[in-house]
């Protein structure tokens, strides 16, 4: 029994982990859609304006203050971090190869047109060539025999039948 609750626990902190990084990959994804569609531009001029309030502040204060030290202190780290936040918006901004252009927008829907275009095609082309491997299929089964074999099986039967018409009296000599 601890041996299997053991396991359980380690599923549920795998399940537990696996959730959590789900949650930061698909808000980096939603992050990284944003940028490209919207530009950097906007979170650049929200932090940017962040950091000059903070630098604002900054200026009021008297450092030999013991509250203002303490307000300094956490003016500075929440400038350092919008610093980074800017940074990392460069960097997310340079893998993602910038914002998304007029020309690659459209570039990208005619493509998506173009596939579901293709898809639909295919489709469609398929259908067709299994109705007409089913016709082909049917005049294989039908015409397979070949031509000396079916002469053969003629013959066969019209023996066959000048038997039975010379046995009923009809014929009196066979043809």
């Amino acid at each position: 029994m601890k041996t299997r609750d053991k396991a359980i626990k380690v599923i549920e902190k795998r399940i537990k982990d696996s959730k959590a990084d789900l949650k930061t990959k698909t808000d980096e994804l939603a992050l990284k859609l944003q940028l490209k569609r919207l530009g950097g531009e906007k979170f650049k001029a929200e932090s940017l304006e962040l950091i000059r309030q903070v630098e604002a502040q900054l200026a009021g204060l008297d450092p030999k203050h013991k509250a203002d030290k303490k307000k300094i202190t956490a003016l500075k780290k929440d400038q350092t971090a919008l610093k980074a936040r800017l940074d990392k918006t460069d960097a997310i901004i340079a893998v993602i190869g910038g914002q998304l252009t007029e020309a690659e927008a459209r570039e990208l829907t005619l493509k998506k047109i173009y596939d579901l275009v293709t898809v639909e095609l295919n489709r469609y082309l398929n259908a067709e060539k299994r109705q007409l491997i089913a016709v082909v299929e049917n005049l294989w089964d039908k015409y397979a025999v070949s031509s000396r074999e079916l002469e053969s099986r003629r013959a066969e039967t019209l023996k066959t039948l000048y038997g039975f018409l010379e046995t009923l009296g009809y014929l009196g000599v066979k043809s």
